[in-house]
């Protein structure tokens, strides 16, 4: 069980069109946990086991970790948070013996840190992992490119593209150059997400945007299969974006199903949240959790959205704010896949968080206090709850394959 672990570069490289395009709202750029489905009160007596009797640093990181994953699945933010800065101090010194655990270690905590309302911490906890990496592995190891990548993106998702692509084009580079060309087109597909991204708002960045595409689509050999449907992938979900349905269709119908054992996402409507209102906002300094709901989410074969409900939330969640939600996921548009036996259909857990993050009470929203404050706006956040033996939904009647 790893929360917020590295995912394969064939599964990075598909899913990664499917989180850029919110990279301007700070959306969660390949935040992914996988659940085992271990009780709450099971990993917590594991974890004290374990410190009770001075477990080897592994064995302490991996039993944090499960934990962890299970307090941010109840709605336990800061306990999930506690647990992991708790575990970083304890193993952070291992780093040149462990240095893929403890890394692993500090990028969980630098995204509960993130979603805690903290993204600029957060970005320097990842950039910990990062040297987490540097100090046990060789510069050129894959896993130390991969993690540069995601610091890249946390640059991304606080504001900073121009620092993001600088590393993208830098990974590219160096990892061509040491004789990785798979982390090398994944360095190029995460710099063609971002500023397919950026040009959605910004058309400066078309041009540029369109030419990495261009060589995405004809990176040479079956190997870079992957990447030249992301590029396929990236183009349907500018259509959706240019709300092209007609452009969208033709494209979406070009893509062979059988590339896809499960969707991925093209296209959702941005969400956008507003603020919580200023009547709802302490005065007192004291930390607002956030607020959060899971949403499961059935998808046709054809890569429509056949159904969404919600199957826990927070108390007293606004209820504007699931209906945006609602809306969004509802018009979502996936590749077509090719479903398993009995023609089921794919099922996604996501968790949405209503992430409201901490400033100085300098700003226009000051209240004249210098105790430092959340802001009134919200910054949406989602992660994929998806465990990995998910049983498909069957399909309803009539539904076509």
């Amino acid at each position: 069980m790893r929360l917020l672990g590295m995912t394969a570069i064939a599964a990075a490289a598909l899913a990664a069109p499917a989180s850029a395009q919110d990279a301007q709202q700070g959306a969660q750029q390949g935040a992914e946990i996988v659940v085992t489905g271990s009780p709450l009160d099971e990993t917590a007596r594991r974890l004290a086991a374990c410190l009770e009797r001075h477990c080897p640093p592994k064995e302490d990181i991996d039993a944090s970790l499960a934990h962890a994953e299970n307090q941010f699945v109840a709605g336990d933010y800061a306990g999930a948070r506690s647990t992991l800065s708790k575990s970083v101090r304890r193993n952070e010194g291992y780093r040149r013996t462990l240095p893929v655990e403890v890394s692993d270690l500090q990028r969980a905590y630098g995204r509960m840190i993130d979603v805690g309302g903290r993204p600029d911490s957060g970005r320097i906890v990842q950039i910990d992992s990062l040297d987490s990496l540097k100090a046990g592995l060789d510069p050129k190891d894959r896993r130390v490119f991969l993690q540069r990548t995601l610091v890249a993106d946390q640059f991304a998702q606080n504001g900073r593209p121009r620092a993001a692509e600088d590393i993208y084009v830098k990974v590219e580079r160096e990892a061509a150059a040491a004789g990785l060309p798979q982390v090398s087109a994944y360095a190029l597909l995460r710099r063609a997400s971002l500023l397919g991204a950026l040009a959605t708002y910004q058309p400066e960045y078309k041009s540029r945007y369109h030419a990495l595409l261009d060589r995405l689509e004809t990176l040479p050999g079956d190997d870079m299969l992957q990447f030249r449907l992301s590029a396929t992938v990236l183009r349907a979900a500018d259509a959706a974006r240019r709300h092209d349905d007609a452009g969208l269709d033709s494209i979406v119908a070009g893509i062979d199903a059988r590339q896809f054992p499960r969707p991925y996402l093209l296209y959702a409507p941005t969400i956008l949240i507003g603020d919580i209102g200023p009547s709802k906002m302490p005065l007192s300094g004291a930390p607002i959790p956030p607020h959060w709901a899971d949403f499961r989410i059935t998808i046709r074969p054809d890569g429509r959205v056949e159904s969404a409900e919600i199957l826990r939330q927070t108390p007293d969640l606004e209820k504007r704010w699931i209906r945006k939600i609602n809306e969004s996921v509802l018009h979502r548009r996936y590749t077509p896949y090719t479903p398993g036996a009995g023609a089921a259909l794919a099922t996604r857990i996501e968790r949405f968080s209503f992430v409201q993050d901490w400033s100085n009470n300098d700003g226009p929203q000051s209240n004249g206090s210098r105790i430092r404050g959340q802001k009134a706006d919200i910054r949406l956040a989602w992660m994929d709850l998806t465990p990995p033996d998910a049983q498909p939904s069957p399909p309803p009647k009539g539904a076509g394959s």
